[in-house]
């Protein structure tokens, strides 16, 4: 008897959450292989260990919905280097989607937010005119953002972001 109760019950469950009428957990918001959202981190995020340049890294992500990631919070931050320290070994540069394709010195992120994330002075006195896209470089000790040439080869953050009011 109570076998057929808690099947009852959980049946009631799955209808209750397929119809809206309970609230979802946020973390069953973003697709399958994301991670995210949750009260810090407001999107959806996932890491690619595939390698390539900067523009394939986006075109990869615009396919799967999305666009390589923006940051705006340490939170955020931290999530996206915490994953790219995953493959350190392999690759320890991962695509965002921060660039100054269009001017030089004018960087933009894909989704069209603004950027409020300030360049350390270290990271400022690198920046090369032909060194248009930016990385997340996750070596111990240089952590933090990098551009690079938009050629080269590096893992990637895809983010997806929400419609509003669903996270």
């Amino acid at each position: 008897m109570g076998v057929i109760t808690v099947s009852v019950l959980a049946c009631v469950l799955l209808t209750l959450l397929g119809t809206g009428a309970l609230p979802h957990n946020h973390h069953d918001t973003c697709p399958s292989g994301y991670t995210g959202p949750d009260s810090t981190v407001p999107h959806c995020y996932r890491f690619v260990r595939k390698q390539m340049g900067w523009q394939q890294a986006l075109d990869y992500c615009k396919r799967d919905q999305g666009t390589l990631a923006a940051v705006h919070s340490v939170e955020e931050y931290q999530l996206l280097l915490s994953m790219v320290k995953q493959t350190q070994s392999t690759s320890a540069y991962a695509w965002v989607g921060l660039n100054d394709l269009e001017k030089e010195g004018n960087y933009v992120w894909t989704d069209g937010s603004s950027v409020n994330w300030f360049w350390s002075e270290s990271a400022k006195a690198q920046q090369w005119g032909e060194e248009d896209c930016v990385a997340l470089n996750s070596y111990s000790g240089a952590e933090g953002f990098d551009d690079i040439k938009c050629d080269s080869g590096c893992t990637f953050v895809c983010m997806r972001v929400l419609p509003s009011g669903v996270a």
